[in-house]
């Protein structure tokens, strides 16, 4: 993993992996890290993979994993897997802004 740091507000620092952000037909993958500042529920930061459309700059998610510390760190204290079928538009997300840029 390649952490770039693309954006920070509110006490959250937002992290995309550079070196696997990958192509396949209209879609992208990549994977998002978020540092916080405060714990949320007992986790210091979270990685998110998402399938994203950049044509219409919707994401969806295919896992999300939160750690005890920061920058992906220490213990897992919880995993989900989603199929990546719901969209959301997020035309206001840094990450998605960035990964689309970076594979175009």
């Amino acid at each position: 993993m390649d952490w770039q740091k693309v954006h920070e507000s509110d006490g959250k620092s937002f992290y995309v992996d550079i070196a696997n952000i990958k192509k396949q037909d209209k879609f992208i993958y990549y994977s998002e890290l978020i540092d916080f500042e405060e714990a949320i529920y007992g986790a210091l930061s979270r990685i998110s993979t998402f399938k994203a459309n950049c044509a219409t700059m919707e994401r969806a998610n295919t896992s999300i994993t939160s750690y005890t510390g920061q920058m992906g760190k220490y213990i897992v204290i919880n995993e989900a897997k989603n199929d990546g079928k719901r969209f959301i538009k997020d035309s206001q997300s840094s990450t998605l802004k960035f990964a689309c840029a970076r594979i175009m």
